[in-house]
């Protein structure tokens, strides 16, 4: 078995995974809006990623008939070097932006759905404006342990390359729903355990249904995160939770993202349908 020193070796990254801007395509990895009718959603990939990681997810919003929005996260869709300079005000400042877009496109129900820093950055708006339902996918509220000492260390290391990415290729292979950089900026995961720490201590203002996803392989996510989740949303008028037994961490570009998607539009649309009673 090799060291942690050895197998560290494959990840530190060269100049180029820094400052090159990934064989992006275009089609699905930017920023998508769509017009439909007056009920708004949000869908928001993760750290280090681009739309097209939950593309699958807005395409099954837009066949309901939904305005879609799928931002990028501030700091994005660029390079490494890019994504470093980003800030966590920020990002949380692009998803208000999307949330302040449907509002302004007459859009007369909000939903948010997140995956992983998007979850977040979903929460997070949920606990400043009332949304009509929430989905939480993969969502950090607690990180794995390996990510919790990569952030302490991330002084001393401050960007990893992914192997998969040497000699030019795309770290997605075939998958052009898994665009995302070559490499990682560690230090960003303070700005990450920061905003889930702020989400996790106001999870009481959290006011609509929610739908948590979870996958049975996912590396990145304490289990632990539902239930804070539950116990501290006690405002929330229902939580759902659905667990995808093959899916990994990136579950809404992983092999079982059609049904991961089929459930987030289910959520939805039982929402618009059947509308919760207001409380008296």
């Amino acid at each position: 078995m090799p060291s942690i020193f050895e197998a560290l070796k494959n990840y530190l990254p060269d100049r180029s995974v820094l400052d090159t801007r990934p064989p992006f395509d275009d089609d699905l990895s930017q920023p998508l809006f769509h017009k439909g009718n007056a009920v708004g959603c949000i869908t928001l990939h993760g750290i280090g990623g681009t739309p097209a990681n939950i593309r699958v997810v807005a395409d099954a919003l837009i066949e309901k008939g939904y305005t879609v929005i799928s931002p990028m996260i501030p700091g994005h869709g660029e390079t490494v070097r890019a994504q470093n300079a980003s800030t966590g005000a920020q990002w949380l400042e692009g998803v208000r932006a999307a949330y302040r877009r449907l509002k302004d496109e007459g859009c007369e129900q909000v939903y948010a759905l997140g995956l992983s820093l998007g979850g977040v950055l979903c929460g997070l708006l949920a606990e400043e404006e009332h949304l009509n339902g929430l989905a939480l996918i993969c969502t950090p509220i607690k990180m794995k342990r390996y990510l919790r000492i990569a952030r302490t260390l991330s002084p001393i290391i401050p960007v990893v390359g992914y192997p998969e990415s040497r000699e030019g290729k795309p770290a997605w292979g075939d998958n052009l729903y898994a665009q995302m950089y070559g490499g990682f900026s560690t230090k960003k995961l303070v700005d990450l355990s920061r905003l889930a720490r702020r989400l996790k201590r106001n999870l009481d203002k959290i006011d609509c249904p929610t739908l948590i996803v979870s996958a049975a392989q996912d590396d990145k996510v304490d289990p632990k995160s539902v239930e804070l989740f539950c116990k501290g949303a006690v405002n929330a008028p229902s939580v759902e939770y659905a667990m995808f037994e093959h899916s990994p961490h990136g579950c809404t570009y992983g092999p079982e993202r059609d049904q991961v998607a089929a459930r987030c539009a289910a959520f939805v649309s039982s929402l618009v349908d059947n509308p919760p009673a207001a409380s008296v």
